[in-house]
């Protein structure tokens, strides 16, 4: 079974609705806010996990197809849609992004979105697959938004040195593949860099934005840390605002964002 249907059921606990997991969110959609503006978009999200962000781009008036690999996290985007009343905005399609391919009748859009770290599942050459992808989904002028999982993150880094766990701390410092955790079982990851990410979209995107996500707000795993510390947490999340055009520094988050225009 795959590892995500297996933390399907507790995903939402354990990491979207956590003090480190919202906080992070926030500051993805804090950039997103500005492409979400004016007329209904046509949306397209890679690894949708549970649906959080379909429903903010849904409320917001704009017709999303949230993909994922893993069919128990595509049923709770169902059902959490429905609740919503949101149904008629959102609709599902299973989607291994390894090896995409999209039902026939989908497309083009405006915006495709891969939000905390889906594109970290999937090798360089799999990062070119969702290259070629996109550009064949995306209309010109069509923006391509993703949040990796950074390739240095410094607090990481920093958190196992002080422990004297060098290898951990350098765990993301790698071109090869790692298993990570995830619920009760592992996902073979990838750290991509800023750089690999630009050359795997090519010559058909000109890169916009790219902001660290996480600076001073920690890692997940740090969350019994900072769950009963509200003021540290937003004094951390205010550090991150105040750095989030800092391109220079975007590979020493946690994540990083990543923006591309489709060119013509």
């Amino acid at each position: 079974m795959d590892a995500f249907d297996v933390a399907a059921a507790t995903y939402d606990a354990d990491f979207t609705h956590s003090a480190v997991g919202t906080a992070q969110r926030d500051q993805v959609l804090r950039a997103l806010a500005p492409l979400l503006e004016g007329p209904p978009k046509r949306v397209l999200e890679l690894n949708c996990g549970t649906g959080v962000d379909a429903v903010h781009m849904a409320r917001a008036g704009h017709s999303v197809l949230a993909t994922d690999r893993s069919r128990a996290m595509l049923a709770i985007v169902h059902a959490r849609t429905l609740e919503a009343g949101l149904g008629h905005l959102v609709s599902t399609a299973e989607l291994d992004l390894q090896a995409p391919q999209l039902p026939t009748d989908e497309g083009p859009f405006d915006l495709v979105l891969s939000n905390l770290g889906g594109l970290n599942c999937i090798d360089a050459e799999g990062l070119e697959r969702i290259g070629r992808t996109v550009a064949t989904v995306l209309r010109p002028g069509g923006i391509f938004v993703a949040v990796l999982m950074a390739d240095r993150c410094l607090l990481e880094t920093l958190y196992y040195l002080i422990r004297l766990r060098p290898t951990v701390a350098f765990r993301r410092w790698t071109t090869g593949a790692i298993e990570v955790p995830v619920g009760t079982s592992t996902v073979t990851t990838w750290y991509h860099s800023p750089t690999r990410v630009r050359n795997a979209f090519g010559p058909h995107f000109v890169r916009e934005d790219l902001r660290p996500i996480g600076l001073f707000v920690p890692p997940g795993y740090l969350e019994p840390r900072l769950r009963n510390r509200p003021i540290l947490l937003r004094q951390l999340a205010r550090l991150d605002r105040s750095l989030s055009s800092a391109s220079g520094l975007a590979r020493l988050g946690d994540h990083y964002l990543i923006q591309f225009r489709r060119t013509a």
